[in-house]
């Protein structure tokens, strides 16, 4: 394993931009990366950008997981001093990071420093501008909240969450126990299946939102809000996760496995021959870029939970630089 300086990211993610042009292609085999970890035996893939940079969280030597991103094959430990523990739980293609230090603080990595926002929450998403969503502990609740030049802004009442944002600025989430996109400064209800609760995960760059709804028989179904919300051909008692511009989606039944959605067809993960070929199972997907890549966490043969990265084989030049001879650090 390598680890490297933050502010010695810059050559890798200009060339990792580069290689990012041309749209994915469809594939019929898949390549598996193992992230790898910063000392310690696990880690955690939280998000990937269309540029091929990975964030997350990885155990360290000394124990505590730290946050880290992933590119050309290097992982860089982004933790801080005097912060024994933090996460990275989102990346634009610029390689801006924001996630949680060790006090649940949301705190934003860039090359020229590390910015506190001041409250603590979760992250949702970070658009190419570098505005942030997530989630702000408010008493017993979360208040959902859009960060933009220095300022935290609430987007609604307590109990709501922003999980994603696209480029058009529209950010989703979920509010008193409805899926939600908030828009023009206004909050629109996406609605139900029939049942009684929904909740949105993300969204793509036009306007299609997925998550998880309940049906009429209160099973959780994987949802695709597109004007309506539609069911998705995926498992029951799961949830839709991420969409790509290209519409590919990736859920999670349940923690037992994750799938992807393609052209109206459900894959279970840990079907794929690279996955079978490695032992690796439970792979529970996080995020998906427009080139098809999907990033998330999952169970090695040692049974250590480790961030991976799964490349279509249309992409096996970038996988080259990516993942130096298609594996990650060891």
């Amino acid at each position: 394993m390598r680890s490297g300086g933050w502010k010695g990211l810059g050559a890798a993610v200009a060339a990792l931009v580069m290689t990012a042009a041309g749209p994915a292609l469809g594939a019929t085999s898949w390549s598996l990366i193992d992230v790898g970890t910063l000392g310690g035996p696990g880690s955690y893939g939280a998000a990937i950008s269309n540029s091929g940079i990975v964030a997350g969280c990885a155990d360290t030597a000394a124990g505590p997981a730290h946050a880290f991103i992933y590119a050309s094959g290097e992982m860089h430990d982004l933790g801080e001093p005097g912060s024994p523990q933090s996460c990275a739980l989102a990346v634009n293609n610029n390689g801006v990071v924001a996630g949680r230090s060790d006090t649940g603080e949301i705190v934003i990595w860039r090359a020229s420093g590390v910015t506190h926002l001041g409250v603590k929450g979760d992250v949702g998403g970070i658009d190419g501008s570098g505005i942030v969503v997530g989630s702000m502990r408010d008493g017993a609740t979360t208040t959902a909240f859009r960060y933009e030049n220095g300022a935290v802004m609430s987007l609604g009442s307590s109990n709501s969450t922003a999980t994603g944002i696209n480029a058009r600025g529209q950010i989703v989430g979920t509010a008193n126990g409805h899926a939600v996109l908030y828009e023009n400064g206004g909050v629109h209800d996406l609605g139900t299946l029939g049942g009684n609760g929904s909740s949105a995960r993300g969204i793509n760059d036009n306007g299609q939102v997925v998550g998880m709804a309940a049906d009429a028989n209160g099973q959780p179904q994987p949802f695709l809000y597109d004007v309506a919300m539609h069911a998705l051909p995926g498992p029951g008692y799961s949830g839709a996760i991420a969409i790509n511009n290209r519409g590919q989606v990736v859920g999670s039944a349940e923690g037992t496995h994750g799938y992807l959605i393609e052209n109206g067809h459900s894959t279970r993960l840990d079907t794929l021959p690279a996955v079978v070929a490695m032992g690796w199972h439970k792979l529970e997907p996080t995020g998906i870029n427009d080139r098809g890549w999907i990033v998330g966490t999952a169970t090695n043969p040692a049974g250590d939970l480790r961030a991976f990265v799964l490349v279509p084989s249309a992409e096996r030049a970038p996988v080259a630089a990516f993942a130096r001879a298609g594996r990650g650090p060891s």
